[in-house]
């Protein structure tokens, strides 16, 4: 298995951990500032990152804009560990960065290509 698929799955199986109770929400800073933008909360990002994932999105500006607003000051996961679920919700988030970053990069397919 490529590096790319293995990550990928882990992406979807903490993604799968989830319960969608929302409480990460209202602790997010980026959601606060932005004056209750979904997509600029954790909850909104981890959905962005799923749907992208199971190619139920494509990556534009807006939704990288999204995931790259995320300030990765842990109070999502905090809120998260005090109502029991313990996602690793700032991580989750970076590695979403990590595998679907390289579809900015240009020729990125010549490169997958090659491993």
């Amino acid at each position: 298995m490529s590096k790319g698929a293995e990550l990928k799955r882990e992406l979807l199986a903490e993604l799968a951990k989830c319960r969608a109770c929302r409480f990460c929400v209202d602790v997010c800073p980026t959601y606060q500032a932005s004056q209750g933008v979904e997509p600029l909360s954790s909850f909104g990002r981890l959905q962005i990152i799923r749907h992208l994932l199971t190619g139920v999105l494509q990556l534009d500006d807006a939704l990288s804009y999204a995931l790259y607003s995320c300030l990765q000051c842990r109070r999502c996961e905090n809120v998260c560990q005090s109502k029991g679920q313990a996602l690793e919700i700032c991580r989750t988030i970076h590695q979403g960065r990590v595998y679907l970053s390289p579809s900015y990069v240009k020729g990125v397919e010549e490169v997958e290509g090659d491993a």
